[in-house]
């Protein structure tokens, strides 16, 4: 599999497991958030053939009320590792033209993203 294609995938599980607790993506930035990634590190341990599946498997945590960390295991299906993401994002509010970094996040907000840690329920 082509490296660059993990980001895709990284983005995609972001967005499925805002979806699985009962917010989309979507419905955060329409009410003014957005949850940008800020730094992010793979380290590819076993390749992946293309067209090959795979598994992912993602672990959350808040961080400093602010930060939100995503790690994200790439498993073959015989459990080996094939590759490990680490993601840092922050939650960021449009106002106007601009992009402010929310420092005390909403209560919504911040449920979900603790919800995050403990993963869907279903």
């Amino acid at each position: 599999m082509w490296h660059g294609s993990y980001f895709n995938f990284l983005e995609e599980a972001r967005i499925d497991a805002l979806n699985k607790l009962g917010m989309s993506y979507s419905e955060l930035s329409k009410k003014g958030f957005e949850i940008p990634v800020t730094c992010i590190k793979i380290n590819y341990k076993r390749s992946f053939f293309h067209g090959e599946k795979f598994i992912l498997m993602s672990q959350f945590k808040l961080e400093n009320k602010i930060r939100l960390n995503c790690t994200t295991l790439f498993l073959k299906l015989n459990g080996d590792i094939g590759a490990k993401a680490i993601i840092e994002l922050v939650v960021v509010r449009k106002i106007n033209e601009s992009m402010k970094l929310v420092r005390e996040l909403p209560v919504q907000i911040k449920n979900l993203l603790l919800s995050l840690e403990e993963g869907p329920q279903n």
